[in-house]
C-alpha cells in the first residue's frame, strides 16, 4: 500500500483494455494475483501488454451466459509486476489490481483474444484502497468485526483442511484479509462475482462471512486455533 500505487490507480484510465477471461478467478484493488499463463493467444496478449502499459483486465466467463457478451461486466484491472518466462514457454507473472472496471462494449479486432471498451465511473473510490491505515489495528477497527471474521474463517479452514497461522493473520489490516479471502477461497465463480461486485468493504465483508459459514461442514464457529509452522497461508 502506498501514495505511490493511489497516485498510479488514479491516473490509469485507459479507454480500452486486454481482457484475460478465467472463471473462479477475480483481481480486487491493492491485491497480487500471482497467474501461469500458457494458452498462445494469451500469451500473445501478455508480449503487447509488455511492449504498451502492462496493463490487463481480469474478467470471469459469464455463466449464465449473457448473450452479446459472454462476460461478466465488473472486472478487475491489473498490471503487471513481475514477470518471468520459463524454460517451456509459460509466462508467470504477478498482477497488482489498481481498481475495478466496467465493460462497456467487446471491440473487433485483429487481436487472438478478446479486447473491450471500458469505464470506471462506478469505482472512483477503489484508489483509496492503496492508503492502509497506519494505526495499530486494534485502533483502526472494531473488534466485534475482526471477530465474526476469524471465527468464520477458523470454521471455513476446518472444513477445508486448511491451516493457518492465526498470529500472522492479526497482523494483516482488516480490509486487506478480507480481500485476500475473498480472491483466494474456493468458491464458485458467482460467489466470486458477488465479492468482487460488493459496493463496500464492509458489504465484502458481511458477504464474505456469510459465504464462509454457507460452505462449512458444521456452519458453527470453531473454537480452536490452527497453527501452521511453514508460515501464513494469507501474505
Amino acid at each position: 500500500m502506498s501514495a505511490h500505487l493511489k497516485a498510479l490507480a488514479k491516473r490509469t484510465n485507459p479507454k480500452t483494455l486486454p481482457l484475460f477471461p478465467v472463471g473462479g478467478t477475480v483481481l480486487l484493488p491493492g491485491c497480487d494475483l500471482p497467474l501461469n499463463v500458457f494458452e498462445p493467444r494469451y500469451l500473445n496478449m501478455v508480449d503487447d501488454a509488455l511492449k504498451a502499459d502492462r496493463l490487463i483486465g481480469m474478467v470471469q466467463p459469464n455463466v449464465q451466459g449473457e448473450p452479446d457478451k459472454g462476460l461478466n461486466q465488473i472486472g478487475g484491472l491489473g498490471r503487471i509486476m513481475q514477470f518471468a518466462e520459463s524454460d517451456d514457454g509459460r509466462y508467470m507473472m504477478v498482477l497488482k489490481g489498481l481498481k475495478r472496471f466496467k465493460i462497456l462494449s467487446i471491440l473487433k479486432g485483429d487481436t487472438p483474444y478478446e479486447r473491450a471498451n471500458i469505464c470506471f465511473e462506478e469505482f472512483e473510490n477503489d484508489i483509496d484502497v492503496h492508503i492502509g491505515d497506519s494505526s495499530p489495528e486494534a485502533f483502526s477497527t472494531h473488534k466485534s468485526e475482526r471477530s465474526a471474521l476469524t471465527m468464520a474463517m477458523k470454521s471455513y479452514a476446518q472444513t477445508l483442511g486448511v491451516r493457518l497461522d492465526w498470529n500472522a493473520l492479526k497482523e494483516i489490516p482488516l480490509a486487506r484479509l478480507v480481500d485476500q479471502a475473498a480472491m483466494i477461497s474456493p468458491f464458485g465463480p458467482e460467489d466470486k462475482q458477488s465479492l468482487l461486485e460488493a459496493k463496500t468493504h464492509a458489504d465484502r465483508r458481511r458477504l464474505l462471512i456469510g459465504l464462509m459459514h454457507l460452505h462449512s461442514d458444521t456452519g458453527l464457529y470453531a473454537d480452536t486455533d490452527i497453527e501452521d509452522n511453514n508460515g501464513p497461508v494469507l501474505q
